[in-house]
């Protein structure tokens, strides 16, 4: 009875202490050959806030030491500007901008034909960051990690923000810097993130698509593949009211389809048809109740 007690403490033990895994955004992925992701990633950014804590995240997951995603950092993009934020074909894009005070830190947002990833873009709102709460290394790291995170298609590791932090960037927390019951930093990834992104069901040897990386498939912007629309990707204006009729337009989120821990809307999908989606990951500010109003960027 002893041995048997002592054998389930040391697999309790083991488990605490063991990285968990991000699990993986459904069966979302970038295309790819087998040997690894190759994607290129842009940004526009309101000020020169952002570029540190950018480069910082495109550092830790383009780290192919650890991960087999190589991501080509192509500097300042200007074929959008920050407060539109529209994607680019192939490729994944992060803005900032004071997108208001709509309750939420950062979204992140795929599009997707079938299971490939088509185009990605990740949105910073500067609305809270220039406030003294957000405007920290640790806030900045952890979101701006966590949502270019998802890009790749990486899920979260744990949605509870008050319990104790995992140590990476895919975990909420009310505390990003760590310390005291908080214990690690959630600054940025961990083993288990990129344990899940060399996976074979992401981008690990054994998985294959018979492309390269980099989107694959059909052009979400291209008029053949939006049904015969001009664009079906078209952002509508920042602010502006939207009809019924435009229920279709990419600047709405869509049906919520999960929650986090404290019963908060966290992810949407948006159906394009033809087999094309859009999901969008919301980081909500801690403690605030969304309302549908604020459901969209």
């Amino acid at each position: 009875m002893r041995k048997a007690t002592l054998l389930a403490v040391a697999a309790m033990t083991a488990l605490a202490t063991t990285p968990a895994s991000a699990t993986q955004w459904g069966s979302y992925h970038w295309a790819n050959d087998g040997t690894g992701l190759k994607l290129d990633i842009h940004h526009t950014f309101r000020n020169g806030d952002w570029t540190d804590w950018y480069n910082e995240a495109v550092s830790d997951w383009g780290d192919t030491s650890k991960t087999r995603i190589t991501l080509t950092d192509k500097g300042a993009y200007t074929g959008t500007t920050p407060k539109r934020c529209d994607p680019i074909a192939g490729a994944a894009l992060a803005c900032s901008d004071t997108y208001g005070y709509r309750g939420w830190l950062g979204v992140a947002t795929i599009w997707a034909n079938g299971d490939h990833i088509t185009q990605a873009t990740t949105k910073l709102n500067d609305s809270y960051y220039s406030s003294p709460t957000y405007n920290t290394p640790g806030w900045r790291d952890l979101v701006a990690c966590q949502e270019i995170g998802h890009d790749f298609g990486l899920d979260h590791q744990d949605e509870t923000f008050d319990n104790p932090n995992l140590g990476t960037c895919m975990d909420y927390t009310n505390a990003p810097d760590g310390g005291g019951t908080y214990g690690p930093a959630n600054r940025s990834p961990n083993s288990g993130d990129y344990a899940s992104l060399t996976s074979d069901a992401m981008y690990g040897a054994g998985h294959n698509d018979g492309g390269g990386g980099g989107g694959g498939g059909c052009n979400p912007r291209s008029p053949k593949c939006s049904g015969g629309q001009t664009d079906a990707f078209t952002f509508r204006e920042f602010g502006k009211s939207v009809s019924s009729a435009a229920a279709s337009d990419s600047g709405q989120w869509g049906q919520a389809i999960s929650f986090d821990r404290s019963g908060r809307p966290d992810t949407f999908m948006l159906d394009l048809g033809n087999g094309r989606r859009k999901l969008t990951h919301v980081f909500w500010v801690p403690g605030y109740r969304p309302i549908p109003e604020n459901f969209h960027d």
